[in-house]
C-alpha cells in the first residue's frame, strides 16, 4: 500500500500483470495529490505497456470539476440558509401587527389575524396568529385557536378589521397592552385613535 500526503492508495495486480488501483481512503485529493499519483502510476508501469496519459489528465479535469461542483453546492446551501435566515428576520417585523391575506373567510371578508410568531420551516417562512372572526353578534374577535400561514400570503400588514356589518370594531390590542390601534379609511389615508 503506497502513502501519498496522508492519502493511502491501495493497489493489486491484475491477471495480465499491470497493478491497477482497488482503493483510496481519501476522496478529498488535491490537484498535487492526483498528480503525485500519476507520477507513482508511471514509476510503477509496465514499459512495454505505457499507460495512456490523455486518459489520466482527463480523469483529473473530471475530478476537478466534481469537486468545484460539490464546492459551489455547498456554497449555494449556505447562501440559501442565508436568505432564510434574512427572511426571517424581515417576517419578525409583523409580530404583534394585524395583517391580512388574501384567502377568504365564511364572511366572503378577506382574513385577518394578529400575528405573534414567525418561523422558518424547511426554508419556508411562517408566521402564526390568532385569526380575526366575527362573533354571533357582529362584532370581531379573536379565534380561539392559532393559525399558521405562509409568510408570502400576507397582502397587507397593520390595519384595522372590519365585521361583516360595515361596523369598524377593533378587537383588543394584547400585544401593547392599550387601546391604541391604526385604522386605514377608506381615502388610504391612516388615522390613530385611542380608546379610553
Amino acid at each position: 500500500m503506497a502513502t501519498t500526503d496522508n492519502v493511502q492508495v491501495s493497489t493489486a495486480t491484475g491477471v495480465n500483470g499491470q497493478q491497477y488501483t482497488q482503493a483510496i481512503s481519501n476522496d478529498k485529493l488535491t490537484n498535487e495529490d492526483f498528480l503525485n499519483l500519476m507520477l507513482e502510476q508511471m514509476k510503477q508501469q509496465d514499459p512495454t505497456k505505457p499507460m495512456d496519459s490523455q486518459s489520466m489528465l482527463d480523469s483529473q479535469m473530471q475530478m476537478s470539476t466534481i469537486e468545484t461542483n460539490l464546492d459551489m453546492s455547498t456554497s449555494m446551501k449556505a447562501l440559501q440558509q442565508s436568505f432564510a435566515q434574512m427572511n426571517l428576520s424581515t417576517a419578525t417585523n409583523v409580530i404583534g401587527k394585524i395583517v391580512e391575506t388574501d384567502e377568504l373567510g365564511d364572511d366572503g371578508l378577506r382574513r385577518a389575524y394578529q400575528i405573534g410568531s414567525a418561523e422558518s420551516i424547511n426554508g419556508e417562512i411562517y408566521v402564526e396568529g390568532l385569526e380575526i372572526i366575527t362573533n354571533e353578534k357582529g362584532e370581531l374577535t379573536y379565534a380561539n385557536e392559532t393559525t399558521r400561514i405562509p409568510y408570502s400570503s400576507i397582502s397587507r400588514i397593520n390595519y384595522t378589521p372590519t365585521s361583516g356589518s360595515g361596523g369598524s370594531t377593533n378587537p383588543p390590542d394584547t400585544t401593547t397592552g392599550d387601546d391604541t390601534t391604526t385604522a386605514e379609511n377608506n381615502t388610504g389615508s391612516s388615522d390613530t385613535t385611542t380608546n379610553s
